[in-house]
């Protein structure tokens, strides 16, 4: 990994600081690995291959590499003696990033394809505690939609960048369409993108016939997304799913 990484770098059209920077982070990576489990190493390499390949092909489709600097440093914060260079060198990568792709653009919805699924799956690893606890990984959350013939789910994007993942139970035979599934990575959390792609998955649901309110359960207690989805506009039913309160949303 290490060659192929120098070798990418070094030959890339990208301005000294941002070379350096690449290069400092690959070092800590490469000590990071081989004290990781396998799924761990295999993360965490993926995730700096492709923050390489944002930051030096500009051909790239999606961006994934704020969930990848974030998960890489998540990793380095367990380790006390390259904990706080990675972070360093992080928030200087941040920065740096930001100057070369500029900020994300209108939120919307794309379908996953095989190319894109990996990085979908991956959205899941940067939640913590406590929300974490609240939301299925989205790899589980795929795997279930392909047996469900309701089903409809897409990634969430910002411009060119993944950032959440929603789905829905749309059955045109019903008044009320559940929202099944919905997450948003934790690096791009209080940006407005969930607030954004709840009013899109409104559009869409106004759109399906019969509809006359989307619904949605959720568990309580800190980390509940409960206050959010209050926030826009959804009110308690009083019912129960489960240990999960069902909240409202009217269409018409």
């Amino acid at each position: 990994m290490g060659n192929d990484i120098d070798t990418l770098i070094e030959g890339a059209s990208i301005p000294e600081e941002l070379r350096i920077a690449l290069k400092r982070l690959a070092q800590y990576v490469i000590a990071l690995v081989p004290d990781l489990r396998s799924d761990q190493q295999y993360l965490l390499t993926s995730m700096l291959e492709r923050l390489v390949k944002d930051a030096t092909d500009a051909t790239v489709d999606d961006h994934c590499w704020e969930v990848a600097v974030d998960l890489i440093s998540k990793a380095a914060s367990k380790r006390e003696d390259i904990g706080l260079p990675v972070s360093e060198v992080v928030q200087e990568l941040i920065s740096l990033m930001r100057q070369r792709l500029g900020t994300h653009e209108e939120v919307s919805f794309q379908e996953i394809t095989a190319e894109t699924v990996l990085g979908i799956c991956f959205l899941s690893e940067t939640l913590t505690d406590p929300s974490m606890k609240f939301v299925a990984p989205n790899a589980i959350s795929l795997a279930e939609a392909h047996f469900n013939k309701h089903a409809w789910f897409r990634a969430i994007y910002a411009g060119r960048t993944p950032v959440g993942f929603v789905m829905l139970d749309d059955n045109d035979q019903e008044e009320d369409y559940f929202l099944w599934r919905f997450m948003i990575a934790e690096p791009y959390q209080g940006r407005g993108y969930g607030r954004e792609a709840i009013k899109r998955l409104v559009e869409y649901v106004k759109t399906r016939p019969g509809a006359k309110e989307l619904s949605v359960s959720c568990g309580q207690g800190e980390g509940s997304p409960e206050g959010f989805y209050l926030k826009l506009g959804f009110v308690h039913t009083g019912q129960m799913e489960g240990d999960e309160v069902v909240l409202r949303l009217p269409l018409v």
